[in-house]
């Protein structure tokens, strides 16, 4: 199943759409003042926030298409989710699971490359939220499941000199 996209730039308001859903296409500067925002605020909940405020955007447009392209097994809506990332700009993603929970995995990761351009290598922790949030998306849209209905948790981290990101996800 190949992904359709419909990228188109709005010339009054000079926004990009994809499928019709405003999109900022590959910015690193932006999401990793993003990133280091949510991590500068960690006392308050700022990674959570995130993370969080990333899966009520991303389902919406997951759902969207799902619906608009007949989608319909778990399997292809979680090959959807890891083609739509890479679409995104976000990194080249691989995703296995179930309804219980699974694993996703970055090769490459826009976050983690923009954080070590912009703030340097290793900082002893995961930083990427925004990729938590959307894999929580991606599993709840997958299994119909309401939000906050997964937990997604970076255990490896590219930032941290690990070769790839991994997470892992869970049902709550």
């Amino acid at each position: 199943m190949a992904l359709e996209v419909d990228l188109t730039f709005d010339q009054k308001t000079y926004r990009h759409y994809m499928n019709g859903f405003l999109a900022v296409l590959h910015c690193h500067h932006y999401m990793s003042l993003l990133t280091k925002l949510a991590e500068d605020y960690e006392d308050v909940g700022g990674p959570d926030i995130l993370c969080e405020s990333v899966e009520d955007s991303i389902r919406p447009m997951l759902d969207d298409y799902f619906q608009k392209h007949n989608v319909g097994t778990p399997e292809e809506k979680l090959k959807v989710g890891q083609e739509y990332y890479s679409v995104m700009g976000m990194g080249q993603m691989e995703v296995m699971g179930d309804e219980q929970g699974g694993e996703v995995v970055l090769q490459r990761s826009h976050v983690d490359q923009g954080w070590q351009k912009k703030w340097g290598g290793n900082i002893g922790k995961p930083i990427n939220h925004w990729t938590r949030g959307y894999a929580a998306a991606m599993f709840a849209a997958a299994f119909n499941r309401p939000p906050r209905s997964y937990q997604a948790e970076e255990i490896a981290s590219i930032i941290k000199g690990d070769d790839t990101s991994k997470f892992t996800i869970t049902a709550c």
